[in-house]
């Protein structure tokens, strides 16, 4: 039988925006090296996370648990396609 492929649902692009999410600065250097630019304070430009909210951040809060609240969803509030509940 042949071994089924893990698909990532969100994608790379995604993932790499998860830290920034929580936190607000890249501490782990996945977002630069996925090629998302970072200022010398490990913050991306903010038009930029803006965007990325708005494109992955429904799904981030549906992965993300309750650690608290999330940098991006007090910057920017709920992402687009998201009701308050």
């Amino acid at each position: 039988m042949p071994v089924r492929r893990r698909v990532d649902k969100r994608g790379a692009a995604a993932d790499a925006w998860d830290e920034i999410f929580v936190f607000g600065f890249d501490m782990l250097h996945r977002a630069s090296m996925a090629g998302i630019r970072i200022d010398e304070r490990l913050r991306p430009d903010i038009g930029e996370a803006r965007s990325a909210w708005r494109r992955y951040g429904a799904q981030f809060l549906s992965e993300y648990g309750d650690d608290g609240e999330a940098w991006a969803l007090t910057e920017f509030g709920k992402p687009g396609g998201m009701h308050a509940g």
